[in-house]
């Protein structure tokens, strides 16, 4: 008895530690994963923040590929879309598939202003939630802030922020060792009005600061996405006439993520009933860089407690800002007047307005210290620096890009040889990234006519000469514009970046238009290592577009089916497919070898697939395609797509099966169906129907004789089995008042 009682109470405690177990493992807030092996040390610097890929310590990371929101974001299934970093040993050698996922979730973001972020050991992004409404629907709509440590582990399964709108404008930025996220909310409604309202969250408290209420514009910094402080425009209203003055004028702040102190102007002795928290009419956390306060009409003597010191001597006409851009530490604007609506261009360097004794209104420069008069191209500007000063600009224009030279601190507005000049005259350009080669600086670009961003590019320190004045011959030096292969980056999503001389971008190239993973093109040359000058990259193109014209050049009618077969081995580096395809026309159609390509158009295949160059195909041989690089540890041919550029990362099981399938399709001849010679295939579709129904029918009827049957045996054997019948104890239950029930 006592061993039976030890033996149940055991089993209790088991029971009660195995249920805790699982309640603790149920309970927890972070995804179970192993650490990935190698260094993640927090004392480098992060490169290239806020884009499709960031360089920290060892190692790139990346997001592999960009994948639709509404797309099954369940955490560790996750393979496009995800945060996955490839060590920049197998970078430089181009092993692109040796890769390992850090995030096993969809970073996603409806905007591509921002995208993951590195700061010490963890890696931050946005993804769709997975949270799900009381019908069961996935609200993916919502856009969820995360991060992870950059081993992979330490992945709350709580966020930050959550929005319902996932285009919301947002940077992931450090400030005093604490990293913030700086978020536009826009149509929020704090206090019974819905407006636009600038917001910093605090991932170490959490904490949730309403930086400004009721903006009209934020401009972040538009190079450096880490930057803390950013510039905004508001309105002004005077709350004890309840006028605005928002068609006269507006004012520019500046304010940090790391602020929490609001500007206190005391609305409460001016307004009635005023309470500042529970309905606040104005917060601001921010500091006054200009005012545009000057001569109302009917208004002119009416200050505002928002008004910076001195607005009540001014004599101007009133101003209304536009920024243009914050970068490289200078804030550029416009300003207009009501007399005059022609944008004059200006800038100030933010550490000049951010120093105490700055004023707001008297600090507003004339006109003649403009930049240039009509600022309207303003936003297309691209500035230039010498050691952080400000040199000029180059111009996207519609026809081409210009340079521009400061003359006396001044933008010219004409055209001159010495000032104002174009580079290229080829089109609308869009500026992708500048870089550094050498001792050059460049500009890689893109111009329309691909499916996304064309990449181009050009060396623009160069003077009119070298762009303009004609050449004796067609050679292609740095000032001349070239284009990289056929790259073609998905122009909605993150714009292509450069690490270590290699393109990495969003591909829409041909074939992969569906798929858009990110792809990698090396801009290395073979032999010294260094960057490829702009005659190379030439070269390489011509190269790249030579296979084609030799594929095209080929007599279709003496060697059908054969340039398409060719394509596919150009894209593919794939061999096996031709062979089976011609065995299976062999097997179920009864054809012969040579039904789809002649003994001598395998030949050709086979040379081109192995980059030989025998008599058979002397053709190839002025391709120079015998050449190889290593790529994920193969010698991979110059008549190769991998050749010139290849997927980085992984492609999932869904897009391999459905990028092969489009491949066979497009470049061969249909697989051929086996034919069922069975009676069965052979019946009529109305005959195969009554079968199956007859079939099943019969099997019912089968299945219930069977069961019927096994019930009556099964209770003619309950009735023969003996029936026994357990004895109660019997109990007194007489009151015996005599006997002691607690005694020994």
């Amino acid at each position: 008895m006592r061993k039976s009682f030890t033996k149940i109470i055991c089993f209790a405690a088991a029971f009660v530690v195995a249920l805790g177990i699982m309640l603790t493992a149920a309970c927890s807030n972070k995804y179970k994963v192993k650490p990935l092996d190698g260094d993640i040390s927090a004392s480098s610097a992060e490169i290239s923040n806020g884009g499709l890929a960031v360089e920290k310590g060892n190692y790139v990371y990346f997001i592999n590929g960009r994948e639709s929101y509404t797309a099954d974001n369940t955490f560790g299934n996750v393979v496009k879309g995800a945060i996955m970093r490839i060590s920049k040993t197998d970078l430089a050698a181009r092993n692109y598939s040796s890769v390992q996922t850090v995030v096993p979730s969809i970073v996603y973001a409806g905007n591509s202003n921002a995208g993951i972020y590195i700061y010490g050991d963890r890696v931050y992004y946005t993804t769709p939630s997975t949270e799900k409404t009381g019908n069961g629907d996935v609200q993916n709509s919502y856009l969820q802030f995360r991060s992870t440590r950059l081993d992979g582990t330490d992945t709350v399964k709580d966020y930050y922020l959550q929005f319902a709108d996932n285009s919301t404008e947002y940077r992931y930025v450090e400030e005093n060792g604490t990293v913030y996220i700086l978020y536009v909310a826009t149509n929020e409604d704090l206090y019974g009005t819905s407006c636009t309202n600038l917001h910093s969250y605090n991932t170490k408290t959490g904490a949730d600061t309403l930086l400004a209420y009721n903006v009209s514009a934020v401009t972040f910094d538009k190079k450096d996405l880490t930057n803390p402080r950013v510039f905004y425009t508001m309105n002004v209203t005077d709350y004890v006439t309840n006028t605005s003055f928002s068609s006269y004028y507006n004012q520019i702040y500046t304010v940090s993520a790391s602020a929490t102190e609001r500007n206190d102007y005391k609305l409460g002795d001016i307004v009635e009933d005023y309470d500042a928290k529970k309905d606040p009419l104005y917060v601001n956390c921010g500091k006054l860089v200009f005012d545009g306060i000057g001569k109302v009409q009917n208004l002119t003597n009416s200050i505002t407690p928002f008004n910076g010191e001195g607005a009540d001597k001014v004599d101007r006409s009133a101003l209304k800002y536009t920024i243009s851009s914050y970068e490289d530490g200078y804030l550029y604007y416009t300003r207009t007047t009501a007399q005059n609506s022609t944008a004059v261009l200006f800038n100030v360097k933010a550490e000049e307005v951010l120093k105490a004794d700055w004023k707001p209104v008297a600090n507003n420069p004339s006109d003649d210290d403009c930049l240039i008069r009509d600022g309207g191209s303003a936003s297309s500007y691209i500035y230039l620096y010498d050691n952080g000063t400000l040199t000029g600009a180059l111009v996207a224009g519609s026809t081409g890009l210009e340079k521009l030279n400061l003359v006396d601190g001044k933008i010219p507005s004409t055209y001159s040889p010495e000032n104002r000049f174009y580079l290229t005259t080829d089109g609308q350009a869009t500026l992708l990234f500048t870089a550094v080669h050498g001792e050059k600086n460049y500009i890689y670009y893109s111009l329309s006519g691909g499916n996304g961003y064309t990449v181009y590019r050009i060396c623009y320190d160069g003077e009119y000469k070298d762009y303009n004045e004609l050449r004796v011959t067609d050679a292609v030096d740095e000032y001349t514009a070239v284009r990289v292969l056929d790259l073609d980056s998905s122009s909605s999503w993150y714009k292509p970046e450069m690490f270590d001389n290699q393109i990495l971008f969003c591909s829409q190239t041909a074939g992969m238009t569906e798929y858009e993973y990110v792809m990698v093109c090396d801009l290395r040359d073979a032999e010294s290592g260094e960057m490829m000058t702009n005659a190379q990259i030439k070269d390489l193109g011509e190269q790249y577009e030579s296979i084609e014209k030799a594929i095209s050049d080929i007599d279709d009618s003496n060697f059908e089916n054969l340039p398409q077969a060719l394509r596919y081995a150009f894209y593919t580096s794939e061999s096996d497919y031709i062979g089976e395809l011609i065995q299976a026309y062999v097997d179920i159609e009864g054809k012969k070898e040579e039904y789809l390509w002649s003994k001598e158009s395998i030949e050709k295949y086979n040379a081109f697939i192995k980059a030989e160059t025998e008599e058979a195909v002397k053709e190839w041989v002025d391709l120079k395609y015998g050449a190889t690089v290593k790529v994920n540890g193969k010698d991979v041919a110059a008549n190769k797509r991998d050749y010139y550029y290849a997927v980085l990362g992984q492609m999932n099981d869904a897009d391999i099966e459905s990028y092969y399938n489009a491949m066979h399709e497009s470049y061969f001849p249909a697989y051929p169906e086996e034919v069922n010679d069975s009676w069965f295939a052979n019946l009529k579709k109305g005959a195969k129907i009554g079968f199956v129904l007859g079939v099943v029918a019969g099997g019912l009827i089968v299945i219930g004789a069977a069961v019927v049957g096994t019930l009556i045996i099964i209770r003619k054997k309950k009735e023969k089995l003996p029936a026994y019948t357990k004895k109660r104890i019997k109990v007194d239950t007489t009151d015996d008042k005599d006997v002691d029930v607690y005694s020994d």
